[in-house]
């Protein structure tokens, strides 16, 4: 069943230190404003969304979903982490295909959220090289939680 999503369940439930993590950015998004201000942004994107399945397993809950991104295509998967409290502090979205996860990731560079930030977090088709994604990596590489 296609649905809108408007604001994911995870959202009332971030923890002060959460920290997000996804294929369409470099680096990591730490807080729960910033990480609610990219998710809002990402799920603006998204056109034809449909949950095809979801698990809790014990501290975890894995949800894999489709959706279309500027006429592409995508699947996601997310991950997310519940500290002993029960809110979210890690939280991994991954995208499929490639194709898909460059549109979200330049999607994202262009839109209000992306002007703010450092171009080098998000891909970029023209303007950027292997060695300004390596040096933003190297200062604001992965939370490794």
């Amino acid at each position: 069943m296609s649905i809108e999503v408007r604001d994911p369940w995870f959202l009332q439930k971030l923890a002060a230190d959460v920290v997000l993590e996804g294929v369409v950015m470099n680096g990591s998004v730490r807080g729960p404003e910033r990480v609610t201000e990219q998710i809002r942004t990402v799920v603006g994107l998204y056109r034809d969304y449909t949950l095809l399945w979801s698990a809790d397993l014990g501290d975890r809950r894995v949800q894999e979903y489709t959706a279309v991104v500027d006429g592409r295509p995508v699947t996601g998967v997310g991950t997310f982490h519940l500290n002993p409290e029960g809110q979210v502090d890690h939280i991994v979205v991954n995208h499929r295909p490639l194709s898909a996860a460059l549109t979200v990731s330049r999607l994202l560079g262009e839109s209000p959220l992306g002007q703010h930030r450092d171009p080098n977090e998000f891909y970029r088709p023209t303007g950027q090289s292997y060695e300004d994604l390596v040096a933003y990596a190297a200062t604001h590489g992965s939370a490794n939680v």
